[in-house]
């Protein structure tokens, strides 16, 4: 997932998916606006959780995280990349249109209280002595949970299609750290799903740990478990345990 880019967010599925993802959406949402143009329009997030941007891109800081059923009133768009700026009395900001069931209508006179935050990383304590650090193995495709020089888990991931050792598409060797974490589904216009337990540690290629592609119910879609744009994505337990192992700071060592 690409989720300052790009969400909860990725790239996996390249540029060209990118753009039909995109151009489907605008495509719908277009449609909608146009039908309801002078309207007052409301939305039902149909996601479990929705992160709300200061900015209308997955690469905007987060402001705050709608939950499913919530209703919020839509101020403006949608934009040329389907995001809406939405309000509900206590938060305002951008989220991606394709989360949003719309219909027209005047917003509630009491809006459901959101959390005014992203969700609060799982705590983590290292033991005396211990480092606890992440190895990425290009070659076989696996992620190691490391504390200190110990393995405590290892897993099989989808990682990105480009072979390359620093493609912007590849999982790219070199030594990261873990600057972003998001629980919950997030969902990304790029790939046009969503992904769970987004661990950023790659911002210059938008790359990090996340589940396989899920649909806004959090059930694997078809191909979910493919090749990546550059993110390494794991199975719903595994992206769970890699979400609970690591906080900000963390070290990530990609290799071949």
């Amino acid at each position: 997932m690409r989720t300052r880019q790009g969400t909860a967010t990725d790239r996996w599925s390249g540029r060209w998916w990118r753009m039909l993802a995109t151009l489907g959406m605008t495509l719908a949402l277009a449609g909608m606006a146009a039908a309801g143009a002078g309207a007052e329009w409301t939305g039902e997030v149909t996601a479990q959780s929705l992160n709300v941007r200061a900015e209308p891109g997955e690469w905007a800081d987060v402001v705050g995280v709608l939950d499913r059923g919530e209703i919020v009133e839509i101020v403006d768009g949608p934009n040329a990349e389907g995001w809406m700026r939405v309000g509900n009395g206590s938060i305002q900001g951008w989220v991606v249109g394709g989360a949003l069931a719309t219909g027209e209508g005047p917003a509630p006179a009491e809006w459901t209280e959101a959390t005014a935050a992203p969700a609060a990383e799982t705590p983590v304590e290292t033991p005396s002595g211990g480092d606890r650090w992440v190895d990425v193995d290009r070659s076989s495709q696996t992620v190691t949970l490391y504390d200190g020089g110990a393995p405590v888990a290892s897993y099989w991931a989808a990682m990105g299609s480009d072979a390359s050792a620093d493609g912007f598409y590849a999982t790219a060797i070199g030594t990261y750290f873990v600057y972003e974490k998001i629980d919950g589904l997030s969902y990304t216009p790029y790939a046009g799903a969503w992904v769970d337990d987004w661990v950023g540690f790659d911002p210059d290629r938008f790359n990090g740990f996340h589940s396989f592609t899920l649909d806004q119910n959090g059930w694997q879609i078809p191909g979910g478990d493919g090749p990546t744009g550059g993110c390494v994505a794991l199975p719903m337990d595994a992206a769970d345990r890699v979400f609970g192992f690591v906080t900000v700071g963390t070290r990530v060592e990609v290799h071949w």
